[in-house]
């Protein structure tokens, strides 16, 4: 099960459901790699202007964050034997963890963190 809290997101990628989560580590090599920062990444992949390179790319450092030992050319031949489009979906599903925050309502602390406690005296 992926743990949202910590950035993880399950999508299906070849024949299985997986696990992926972008560390700060996994971004600077999408950056390095593609020589382009994060938010132009993002940017080409919400306006449908995006590479293979790109997308596998932002795939495979999602895998590794999240503790995949997988190679880029397996990666590669995953995304090109189903759906880019597809592929580049998940691709911008896993950019966005970085961009957001689980919404505070539903984690596990945000409600004894806003829970209030009647403290006006009964006798006014």
């Amino acid at each position: 099960m992926a743990n949202k809290y910590k950035g993880e997101i399950k999508g299906k990628l070849g024949d299985q459901e997986r696990t992926f989560r972008l560390t700060f580590e996994n971004i600077i090599n999408i950056e390095n790699t593609l020589n382009k920062p994060i938010m132009k990444v993002a940017s080409e992949l919400a306006s449908q202007n995006f590479s293979l390179t790109s997308v596998v790319t932002i795939l495979h450092e999602g895998l590794k964050g999240a503790g995949a030992n997988i190679q880029f050319k397996a990666v590669g031949d995953m995304v090109s034997k189903g759906a880019l489009v597809t592929s580049a979906v998940l691709a911008g599903e896993i950019l966005a963890t970085i961009f957001t925050n689980p919404e505070e309502d539903e984690s596990p602390l945000a409600k004894a963190e806003n829970e209030s406690q009647n403290t006006l005296s009964k006798n006014t």
